[in-house]
């Protein structure tokens, strides 16, 4: 009897067994997200193809293993600009400025202006070739990028007409059957800060005038003595009051100075 019981369960437990391998083997392993993801993380070009990094940080291009390209030192600055002439208040224009280190790669000129473009915040690309209005900034560096020898480097200025709502800066060559793509993020409102005309320099405040002593008068004409001769202009002198009455002469005078005397003022009061 136990035999037979034993080989009765035995058909089950190969079924449980069956079903048990059936379902390991239908579910797939969760590896081809994560392959996904390093080989993305692994290039590191965004949406674009674009090797990208905020502006002032060394963006480096490498192909087959191989540096093709690095730029560092980026910054933008409108000295020597002048205001772009067919969109001035759309369009800004700035000197950027950049090292530049090639490797094997032979392309006649780098950063050139016709490659630069912008994006906004829509994803929307603007050629710089159709915002530019031909009009350089002054200032050495702008041929700087020109026939550089392979293996070398150089520090340089070109001449940007760059959009007031780019968010970013992007550059892309295809010279020397190369395909290079490079972008900058711009910091928030660095275009407006930049374009923002300098404050008018305020006039200093004008000093309060000195007071001014009131107009000189002429002295008075007198004595301070005796009467003698004819009354002569009393330099110095100052009338503090005439003194009236009956016990003093018409015309008697107190100065200010504690003196008294006979003046033509006072007699004529």
């Amino acid at each position: 009897m136990r035999i037979r019981a034993a080989f009765a369960l035995l058909p089950a437990a190969l079924l449980l067994a069956a079903c048990g391998s059936s379902d390991t083997a239908d579910q797939p392993a969760d590896t081809t997200s994560a392959a996904t993801t390093e080989t993305d993380a692994a290039t590191g070009l965004n949406s674009r193809g674009a090797v990208e990094v905020e502006l002032g940080e060394t963006a480096t291009v490498v192909q087959n293993g191989t540096t093709v390209l690095e730029i560092s030192d980026t910054s933008l600055s409108p000295d020597g600009c002048d205001a772009n002439t067919t969109q001035p208040g759309e369009i800004t224009k700035q000197g950027f400025s950049a090292t530049v280190q090639v490797g094997p790669s032979t392309i006649t000129q780098w950063l050139w202006a016709s490659d630069f473009y912008y994006v906004d915040a829509d994803g929307k690309i603007t050629k710089n070739i159709d915002t530019s209005d031909a009009e350089p900034c002054s200032g050495p560096g702008s041929n700087a990028f020109i026939d550089l020898p392979p293996n070398s480097g150089a520090d340089g200025r070109v001449t940007l007409d760059i959009p007031n709502d780019a968010e970013v800066i992007g550059y892309h060559t295809t010279q020397g059957g190369q395909d290079i793509r490079v972008e900058w993020a711009l910091p928030e409102n660095v275009i407006p800060s930049l374009t923002e005309a300098p404050a008018a320099e305020q006039a200093p405040a004008a000093e309060p005038a000195a007071p001014q002593s009131p107009p000189a008068t002429a002295p008075p004409v007198g004595f301070t003595g005796a009467p003698n001769g004819d009354p002569q202009p009393l330099v110095g002198k100052t009338i503090d009051y005439c003194m009236d009455g009956d016990m003093y002469q018409p015309g008697t005078t107190q100065f200010t100075d504690g003196t008294t005397g006979w003046t033509q003022e006072c007699a004529g009061q």
